[in-house]
């Protein structure tokens, strides 16, 4: 080690007891993320966990009480972090021409063709057989919603045809979530990009951008405090 990698690291504060505990949680979080997408949900084991976040192995139980609890902690990640996927999408609407078209088409590459996707995609499948985690991803899920209700109406208003914004974009949101879950059996990424072309323009005939709204949409109301927390 050099003189200024030695100086370097004396000067740099040293982190406290309570960033060093949230920095092993996101760890053990973030692995848990690689292996639902790698493994699946079944294979998803506390030593797969371990050893893909390459930590001791009773890093998990200090940090967390159950797996449950891990499930459930790396569930909320994913929401928080698909809605700040989700800002990366809307910022493409900023000087688009067609920002209805490039809004579908930014959130499949932003938010449907990624690992945090796979991940979510594999607890909602698990969720169907067990109770407590459906409770939690209930939970998720409402908060979802909420999030993509606001955002719509923020950018976009429906035609004069009586057609609920919202009600559209949750169609949206199924039929992505659909086509990521099958993408692996179609032939080529040109069928998907078929598809969502007729997408946008059937939702183009009931869905218009609001004029001149170029700010993003208010920060979620659940943003500072836990998404699954008793109400």
């Amino acid at each position: 080690m050099t003189a200024a990698s030695l100086k370097s690291a004396k000067d740099s504060p040293r982190r406290t007891q309570a960033e060093r505990s949230e920095a092993m949680r996101q760890r053990l979080i973030e692995a848990t993320v690689l292996c639902l997408e790698s493994e699946g949900y079944a294979g998803t084991t506390v030593s797969t966990i371990i050893t893909a976040a390459s930590v001791s192995r009773g890093a998990p139980i200090h940090h967390f009480p159950t797996k449950a609890a891990l499930i459930e902690a790396t569930a909320e990640h994913l929401i928080r972090k698909i809605y700040i996927q989700l800002g990366h999408a809307i910022r493409t609407m900023e000087t688009s021409d067609d920002r209805l078209t490039d809004m579908i088409l930014a959130s499949w590459r932003e938010l449907f063709d990624t690992t945090e996707s796979m991940a979510m995609m594999e607890l909602m499948m698990a969720s169907r057989r067990d109770p407590e985690l459906s409770a939690a991803m209930r939970k998720l899920w409402t908060a979802g919603y909420a999030t993509l209700d606001v955002a719509t109406r923020h950018y976009f208003e429906p035609c004069d045809n009586g057609m609920d914004a919202t009600q559209l974009f949750v169609l949206t949101h199924w039929l992505l979530g659909g086509m990521a879950m099958e993408r692996h059996l179609t032939n080529g990424e040109h069928v998907i990009e078929h598809f969502l072309q007729l997408w946008c323009r059937v939702l183009g005939t009931h869905l218009r951008p609001r004029p001149g709204v170029n700010t993003p949409p208010p920060k979620p109301t659940f943003w500072d405090s836990s998404l699954t927390d008793p109400a």
